[in-house]
C-alpha cells in the first residue's frame, strides 16, 4: 500500500505539471520542499507585475485542488528569493489520508465516458463543474446499489 507522502507526491507532480503547461514561460513553479503537514514551491519568471504576483500563488492552490479533489491548502508564508523568484509555503488545511478511493471512482466514471484525467483537467471551468455533477450523480446511484445487495 502506497503511503500518504507518496500520494502527495504524485498530485504535488501532477499539479505542477498543469500549472507549469498554462503559465509557463511567464512563471514557472518547482517543488521545494515536502513535509507532513505542507510543502514549499518556487515560482521563477517574469511575474506579471499588474496582476499581482499573490495571483500566481493562489492560482497554484487552485489547481492542487482540481488535481486531488479533496486536500485544500493555504498560504502559510511568502519568501522573495530574487526580483523574479519566490518560494511559497503551503499548509494542508485537512488531513491528508492518502485515500484513493474517490480518485480511484472519478478515474472509473471518466473512463466508462472515453474520457482521461488530463481530458478533465484541460476542460473549462463550466465543464468541469457538469463532471463534477455527474460525478456525484454516478456515485449515488453507485452506493444505492451497494445498500440494495
Amino acid at each position: 500500500m502506497k503511503s500518504a507522502s507518496a500520494d502527495l507526491s504524485k498530485h504535488l507532480s501532477r499539479t505542477i505539471d498543469v500549472y507549469n503547461r498554462y503559465r509557463s514561460p511567464e512563471v514557472t513553479a518547482k517543488l521545494v520542499k515536502q513535509e507532513r503537514d505542507g510543502f514549499t514551491i518556487e515560482f521563477r519568471g517574469a511575474l506579471c507585475q499588474s496582476c499581482g504576483a499573490q495571483d500566481y500563488f493562489e492560482d497554484f492552490i487552485y489547481d492542487f485542488e482540481e488535481v486531488n479533489g479533496c486536500v485544500g491548502v493555504e498560504i502559510g508564508k511568502i519568501k522573495q528569493i530574487s526580483p523574479e523568484s519566490f518560494r511559497v509555503y503551503y499548509r494542508i488545511l485537512n488531513v491528508y489520508s492518502g485515500d484513493k478511493n474517490e480518485e480511484t471512482l472519478f478515474q472509473d466514471f471518466l473512463q466508462e465516458r472515453g474520457l482521461s484525467f488530463e481530458d478533465y483537467v484541460a476542460s473549462n471551468p463550466c465543464t468541469k463543474d457538469v463532471f463534477k455533477f455527474h460525478f456525484r450523480t454516478w456515485l449515488f446511484e453507485k452506493n444505492s446499489e451497494k445498500k440494495k445487495v
